[in-house]
């Protein structure tokens, strides 16, 4: 057994260093990120003072924490404002720096308004907050300079291990905690390496998490409606963890455990298929069961979590509609680039059913609603035998308006798909250009990712299990 425990972790130390000499960034790496970032942070600071803002520019995140991945451009530097007078100051820092300096801006929303650009190959997020201590908060960015406050003196020689879990929930799709994602935000990931001392140490106490898991630097065992809780060490009214998915959160016990029995590459590497039109039209084609495809053209897409925000709750009104009127949804998806097109995805039973269904009513003991089921069905044309007993409850055979998915589909656009609870912005874009499609008819639009996205979808498996 001792030699086998020897074995094992000669092998999990080999592929930790393969693993990072992928996703660590060299020396010369950190310099030319970090002389970029200060060169930018010194040139706000100008832009700044000039304006006469008692306000500053810092970088945050996992730059400044030291977890990045290697190939990551993305800097966040915040604009703190050192003291508070009113809520306006987020807006009016912002339009400090659109008017001094010459970068092309776009203007994103989380609680408030910030600003993203490109430079140099470098994308930037300028998010205006202020300068709190903990226990006082004016927004909810103002918790970021006290959480890089907080992770500096705890982090110590972890960063790698941060970096191998960030990799393993890439591999997995689930890190990242915005709306498309719902998964493991990169804060989370190092205070999950903190509380556990060390990636491998973190996958051994993950294989043995329950449904539920409540974890805290302090011993708070607040009460949180979500799968873990992790309470925030700098504000503890708050769960890092909420953005995080139940499906999510049980995928990654699943794939700890696996990983603890057996530590291979498949958790640290996407697989590289060189995904063809062809081959997801071969598995279209092959398939037993029936895909739906609704795409919709996009002209003006809001910002991602905005975006995505419509688009899970629309793909979730029209679930509901087609479970409604028969059709048997095995399970659904949606895919966009986030700029042009969107596509929902529905596997199916079939995509014809019968034209005749047996519909339960009411117990024969209710009397108010048999007689509401009855004068309901009695004389409706769609009738097709009954309203009649069996055994205690009342029962009618009835003809389906609709036993073909696509004619449902149609039917159930008609305003956009606003009455049965589709987004109103997306509601107006597929009143504008919409198309139903069914299995191989979707070929057209296999090309920018939607055939790799569609591959691993119809797949419908971990890659660890290969």
């Amino acid at each position: 057994m001792g030699d086998m425990r020897n074995r094992e972790a000669m092998n999990w130390s080999k592929l930790r260093e393969e693993v990072l000499g992928e996703i660590k960034p060299t020396p010369e790496d950190e310099k030319n990120l970090l002389c970029f970032a200060q060169e930018t942070v010194e040139d706000i600071n100008k832009v700044l003072a000039e304006a006469g803002l008692d306000a500053a520019a810092e970088l945050h995140g996992s730059v400044a924490h030291g977890t990045w991945i290697k190939g990551q451009q993305d800097l966040d530097i915040f604009i703190v404002n050192e003291e508070y007078r009113s809520r306006d100051q987020l807006q009016q820092v912002l339009e400090v720096l659109k008017m001094g300096t010459e970068w092309i801006y776009s203007e994103a929303y989380a609680e408030h308004p910030y600003l993203k650009t490109q430079i140099n190959g470098y994308s930037l997020d300028f998010v205006p907050c202020f300068r709190v201590d903990e226990g006082e908060l004016y927004s909810s960015t103002d918790r970021t300079p006290l959480h890089t406050r907080w992770l500096s003196t705890r982090l110590d020689s972890l960063g790698d291990d941060v970096r191998l879990l960030k990799r393993f929930l890439m591999t997995l799709g689930i890190y990242g905690a915005e709306i498309k994602i719902g998964g493991f935000s990169g804060y989370l990931c190092e205070l999950l390496i903190i509380y556990y001392r060390g990636f491998c140490n973190l996958m051994e106490a993950v294989a043995q998490w329950n449904n539920k898991e409540v974890l805290s630097f302090t011993g708070e065992q607040r009460e949180f409606d979500d799968p873990l809780t992790f309470i925030d060490p700098v504000d503890p009214s708050r769960n890092v963890a909420s953005a995080l998915r139940e499906e999510n959160y049980s995928l990654f016990i699943a794939a700890a455990s696996s990983f603890v029995k057996n530590q291979t590459e498949l958790f640290f590497k996407r697989e590289e298929n060189n995904v063809t039109p062809e081959m997801v039209l071969n598995m279209l084609g092959d398939r037993p069961t029936s895909i739906l495809f609704l795409v919709i053209e996009e002209g003006n897409a809001d910002i991602a979590d905005v975006l995505w925000g419509q688009i899970h709750k629309s793909r979730q009104a029209v679930k509901q509609q087609l479970e409604n009127n028969g059709f048997k949804v095995l399970r659904c998806g949606a895919w966009s680039n986030e700029e042009t097109r969107h596509i929902f995805i529905y596997e199916l039973e079939s995509a014809e059913i019968p034209e005749a269904v047996k519909h339960m009513g009411p117990p024969a003991n209710l009397e108010n609603n048999v007689r509401q089921f009855i004068d309901a069905y009695k004389d409706n044309p769609r009738t097709i035998a009954g309203p009649d007993l069996l055994k205690s409850r009342w029962y009618v055979l009835v003809k389906r308006e609709y036993t073909d998915v696509k004619k449902l589909m149609e039917s159930l656009l008609t305003d956009g798909g606003r009455n049965i609870g589709v987004s109103k912005k997306l509601s107006v874009r597929i009143l504008q250009h919409h198309r139903v499609l069914l299995d191989t008819e979707v070929g057209d639009y296999l090309k920018e990712g939607f055939e790799a996205y569609l591959y691993d979808w119809l797949k419908g498996r971990p890659q660890w299990i290969e």
